[in-house]
């Protein structure tokens, strides 16, 4: 795996000051992950990364404890809710995860090679200098409406839709079930939008507005 030389080796001893989340042949504490800047990410951006992670080999599985395309560390790949071993899901459910993990985490979980492409580099740099960025980001494909009804499962979509709704600003949290929190917000952005949409629902046209409508 391409990592710069200069960066701690692989498996370093984590602080006890804060859990561990490995991903990509690096590790990074839960603490300095816990508010990411919101970093616009376009499919090159991961095309990118496969390629410097794993030489784009959605099947990679060397020994390292890292497995897949974006070299995914298993307790990391389980977090996300997804089962089995990174390297034996298809390509498009490792993209997804990936997605996902950078729509919540930014790119700090790719630490050396987001460093070494120069990810996240214009967002940090609008940071600094006091501009609001305005995210566009991926946009994940639209399953079904999200309800109240779903309370009780963890979805990948309604992770993909709370982890958007925070990036602009929203508070809500990003747990992947689509509760009372999650249908008052939705119930919000739907009035601030003027979409007619009720009872906190999230259907086609507010999934879209999520990532399509200005930040106001």
């Amino acid at each position: 795996m391409p990592l710069l030389s200069s960066h701690k080796p692989r498996h370093a001893k984590p602080s006890k000051a804060a859990p561990t989340l490995a991903v990509g042949g690096m590790t990074a504490t839960l603490g300095t992950l816990a508010t990411p800047v919101a970093q616009a990410a376009s499919e090159d951006d991961f095309a990118r990364l496969r390629q410097c992670e794993s030489g784009n080999n959605y099947r990679a599985n060397t020994g390292n404890g890292y497995y897949g395309a974006y070299q995914f560390e298993l307790r990391t790949w389980r977090g996300l809710g997804f089962s089995g071993y990174p390297h034996q899901a298809s390509p498009a459910t490792q993209d997804q995860a990936a997605h996902e993990l950078q729509a919540d985490r930014g790119w700090q979980p790719w630490p050396a090679c987001a460093r070494k492409l120069g990810l996240g580099r214009d967002s940090a740099r609008a940071s600094r200098s006091g501009q609001r960025s305005v995210v566009v980001g991926h946009r994940p494909a639209f399953t079904q409406t999200l309800t109240k009804a779903l309370v009780h499962h963890r979805r990948a979509d309604v992770r993909a839709w709370q982890s958007r709704m925070r990036d602009r600003g929203w508070d809500i949290k990003v747990d992947g079930r689509f509760g009372p929190r999650s249908a008052r917000v939705a119930a919000r952005f739907a009035a601030e939008k003027g979409i007619g949409v009720t009872h906190g629902t999230v259907n086609r046209a507010m999934w879209d507005a999520a990532w399509t409508l200005p930040v106001t």
